[in-house]
């Protein structure tokens, strides 16, 4: 009886528990090389690593720019400091190599833990549909004894009292997401189909406009034809 938790407080603490030894768990099954590949990527996130890189970066420019030159130092990586770029180059390669496999631990971790919160998300999903079943038979005993509760058969109530399977609930969603897919692209459509019925009635009013330059430029060139007709039958006085 000593082991059943009676407050709040300790279900809590209970729980960090059994969440810091699952923690404990994992962090036992790395492999050598998750642990190197751990601590790199621990180390290289910190400003340690800045700092350390910012006093190497200076000091490997000011020697090869000859600002130590009095001190005796010769150069050994003149600009544009093809060394230190391929050096760095390297650097990066297998910071980015250590990061990933660290990230793909977490990621594994990460996807057992989603796994359990899975199971007890149906787990209490069952139990829910369990517990109304329970309490709609209740309600239907002590109806049927003569205490009116002026019962109602619900059928969301039946509905709910049936737990879905997973293959259900994942068809549902699927057909959701279908259907507000084909509504977002009807929307669309009629979008685009409204802006194309603007264009085109843009486009109606432009020819308008270009038949109506079109007959004026007619007239003016019917206008000009008569002026450039009296003139030619004017004779020249002698």
């Amino acid at each position: 009886m000593s082991d059943i938790p009676v407050s709040q407080g300790e279900i809590i603490r209970k729980n960090i528990s059994a969440l810091s030894e699952m923690q404990r768990s994992d962090d036992a099954r790395r492999t050598a090389t998750d642990r190197v590949a751990d601590a790199i990527t621990r180390f290289s996130g910190s400003m340690t690593f800045v700092y350390i890189h910012v006093v190497w970066f200076g000091l490997w420019i000011a020697l090869n720019v000859g600002l130590v030159a009095s001190f005796g130092l010769r150069a050994f990586d003149e600009f544009p400091f093809g060394l230190l770029t391929m050096v760095v180059s390297l650097e990066a390669i297998f910071l980015s190599t250590f990061v990933l496999i660290s990230q793909n631990r977490m990621s594994r971790a990460s996807e057992r833990r989603a796994e359990l919160d899975l199971h007890i998300n149906m787990l209490s999903e069952q139990k829910a549909a369990k517990t109304l079943e329970m309490l709609d038979q209740l309600t239907r005993q002590l109806d049927q004894m003569g205490r009116r509760f002026n019962f109602t058969p619900d059928p969301e109530v039946e509905a709910l009292k049936v737990s879905p399977e997973p293959a259900d609930v994942l068809r549902v969603i699927e057909e959701a997401a279908v259907q507000s897919a084909g509504e977002r692209l009807a929307e669309t459509v009629e979008e685009i189909t409204g802006e194309i019925d603007a264009v085109r009635d843009e486009v109606s009013e432009v020819g308008d406009k270009v038949d109506e330059a079109v007959e004026e430029i007619r007239d003016v060139k019917k206008e000009l034809r008569e002026i450039t007709g009296e003139h030619k039958g004017v004779r020249p006085k002698r």
